[in-house]
């Protein structure tokens, strides 16, 4: 069994959900309920069976709502990290938030995103592979959209490149808001992120942001190739319906 005690989990639930339309203006994305359960229920759920004990969380829009359904979580010791400035930027800022919290312990970092519905082999397989810092993918290329952020990599599955599809042709998948990063690779990401999410750098999500430290540093990220099991990413009322479905 997978025993998560040894990282540094950390949650991305700051987001306002904007394509979301009227049901983002009423409750976090991460507040979806699919079979009676908020997403960020069965993402604790998940943890919880791989023996997390302590989860950070990024709050910001509306975070006095997840706050209500985190108090009825039991087993689990909760770090809440606010952040003011979530409208104006992105989650690069969310990852950089966590800086504080992390130098406290230095272990090796779980980044999720708290929008996703996911088979847990996505986690166990990024989990047990033997790199030290895995951007999880989906492999079926069927599901893309035209603002997917995709992974290049070569033929070692070393990552080259992480952007948006239209900037990458020869891509190995999509990149899925599940990630393991090393204790040595999360203290250069931070201190690079010191000085790299200054003006416009800070609307830029994670993936850019990280495609930029891996061009900077040539620090060694690696994917994962034939993960083709179901997961979705909710950012819109057609994603929602799509998974009530299934």
């Amino acid at each position: 069994m997978i025993n998560l005690s040894k990282y540094s989990i950390l949650l991305l639930a700051a987001g306002t959900g904007k394509r979301f339309g009227k049901k983002g203006k009423k409750h976090p994305k991460s507040l979806i309920k699919i079979e009676k359960k908020y997403l960020i229920e069965s993402i604790i759920d998940i943890l919880k069976k791989r023996k997390a004990k302590q989860i950070s969380i990024v709050l910001g829009y509306k975070s006095h709502m997840i706050l209500q359904v985190l108090k009825k979580i039991k087993g689990i010791k909760f770090n809440i990290i606010k952040i003011e400035n979530f409208r104006k930027n992105n989650h690069g800022c969310s990852w950089h938030s966590f800086k504080k919290s992390w130098f406290k312990k230095k272990m090796p970092i779980l980044l999720l995103h708290t929008d996703i519905f996911f088979n847990p082999l996505f986690l166990d397989n990024i989990i047990r592979n033997k790199n030290k810092n895995i951007i999880g993918i989906h492999s079926n290329n069927k599901i893309l959209k035209k603002n997917s952020l995709v992974v290049e990599v070569d033929k070692k599955l070393r990552i080259k490149e992480i952007n948006y599809i239209s900037k990458i042709k020869n891509f190995l998948g999509e990149v899925i808001g599940i990630n393991k990063i090393s204790k040595l690779s999360s203290e250069k990401i931070f201190n690079f992120m010191d000085k790299f999410l200054v003006g416009r750098n800070k609307k830029l999500p994670w993936e850019i942001v990280i495609n930029n430290y891996i061009k900077f540093t040539g620090d060694s990220l690696y994917a994962i190739k034939k993960q083709n099991y179901y997961w979705v990413n909710i950012n819109s009322n057609k994603d929602y319906v799509k998974l009530r479905k299934f």
